[in-house]
């Protein structure tokens, strides 16, 4: 608030020009673009510029990574690797996601995995060791976890002293078909250049017997 009285002391309005076009003088002007851009300052003075976009991706963004790693196992409920191109309506299994930070810095995480939409979530498993799941090893301790039923999410502090993670929910197959599978992923919530990010997929859920 402090700034911003800062910023409009003199009670000014903006004199803009956005591609092309004058705009009425205002202390605050904002434009919708549907594509590309200019603007300029018909003023003698600074003008102070933000930009925001929303929009809906065309494509996946691909897997990538910096500074941090991220893997996935879909488990049944002995352990055993699943074969998603079999899975059958009302299964019931395991994804297991883990990951590291290799900077050797402290990042607070945002860690997220969406689901299909033949999938849905029927347990988020605690930290520490599960009973009845010893392969499973020791979850990690999240910060929060948000009770989505779109997608996995989980925040995390990861520190050079501990920086893996480790963390399972339980699934079960619903709607038989063909989904999109999104990619994992992790990053710092504060430094988004720190992450790590998997490819999408496609899956299958084949109708009961």
């Amino acid at each position: 608030m402090l700034a911003a009285a800062a910023l409009g002391r003199d009670g000014r309005p903006v004199r803009v020009a956005v591609n092309g076009a004058d705009q009425a003088p205002a202390p605050v002007l904002a434009v919708s673009l549907a594509g590309p851009g200019t603007a300029r300052n018909l003023s003698d003075t600074p003008v102070w510029a933000g930009v925001s976009v929303t929009g809906i991706p065309a494509t996946p963004a691909p897997a990538g990574r910096g500074g941090m790693r991220i893997t996935r196992k879909f488990l049944d409920l002995a352990g055993q690797p699943l074969n998603l191109d079999s899975l059958k309506q009302n299964t019931v299994f395991v994804l297991l996601l883990e990951g590291r930070a290799e900077t050797r810095e402290a990042h607070r995480a945002i860690v997220q995995q969406g689901l299909p939409a033949g999938w849905e979530i029927i347990g988020r498993l605690a930290a520490g060791e599960v009973a009845g799941m010893p392969w499973l090893g020791t979850l990690t301790e999240t910060e929060a976890t948000p009770a989505l039923d779109d997608r996995l999410a989980a925040a995390i502090e990861l520190t050079p002293e501990a920086p893996d993670f480790r963390l399972a929910v339980r699934l079960r197959a619903v709607t038989a078909g063909r989904f999109e599978l999104p990619g994992a992923q992790v990053e710092d919530m504060y430094r988004p250049q720190v992450f790590a990010r998997q490819n999408t997929g496609r899956v299958a859920v084949l109708p009961a017997d």
